[in-house]
């Protein structure tokens, strides 16, 4: 019975500690990611990460929150292969970060086509999530991006004001400014359009918005 004991206090030991070094690196990443505003310096500290021995689902996580990172830093091309070819199998409640950091570099990064290809693989798990209200913001980011880039922007307006107001992430408002920015030129306002790019720049800082060409 001792031993039973023993065995159990060290596992709960082990899961707090566990638990409190998660929160740690939770909260470093965004630290350096949406605070200090540095893209590459949350990519060193994943790739930290991905030198320790791991289980195949914590490398998976660890390959999936460094394309976050690729994105804001505008290495398109690597989130693709990264999630294509290093993670076998998405872990659960990974999904919409996954499609999010997949659609979104290759939209941006032209691949318009292929996108659509995969928005049409990641519709069912996204509307999944999106109906038990987990990662709602990003699955809608998502949508909302695959809409402008198929010119349906009476669907994503009203979502792009809505999260420079709403969201807490200036990465995000830089996103909402910056595609306000695109439909507004798109229907020849150029100064209303050029008021958002300078605004994309200012909460862009440090990632691929500071000095995106339109």
């Amino acid at each position: 019975m001792y031993l039973i004991l023993g065995i159990l206090i060290i596992l709960f030991a082990y899961s707090r500690m566990r638990r409190k070094n998660l929160e740690k690196q939770v909260e470093l990443f965004n630290r350096l990611l949406y605070k200090e505003k540095s893209p590459q310096k949350y990519i060193d500290e994943v790739d930290k990460l991905l030198l320790k021995v791991q289980s195949e689902r914590e490398t998976s996580i660890n390959y999936i929150q460094k394309t976050t990172g690729l994105l804001y830093a505008g290495r398109f091309e690597e989130v693709v292969d990264i999630l294509n070819n290093r993670v076998k199998k998405i872990p659960s409640n990974w999904q919409a970060v996954y499609y999010h950091n997949l659609l979104l570099s290759m939209y941006f990064n032209g691949d318009v086509e292929k996108a659509n290809q995969s928005m049409v693989q990641a519709r069912e798990t996204l509307d999944l999530y999106g109906k038990k209200d987990y990662s709602t913001v990003t699955i809608k980011l998502t949508y909302a991006v695959s809409d402008f880039y198929n010119g349906n922007f009476s669907e994503c307006r009203e979502f792009f004001m809505d999260l420079i107001d709403i969201s807490k992430n200036d990465y995000r408002v830089a996103f909402g400014c910056y595609f306000m920015g695109k439909i507004l030129e798109a229907e020849n306002k150029t100064d209303d359009a050029q008021g958002y790019f300078e605004k994309a720049k200012t909460y862009g800082q440090g990632s691929f918005m500071e000095d995106f060409q339109r």
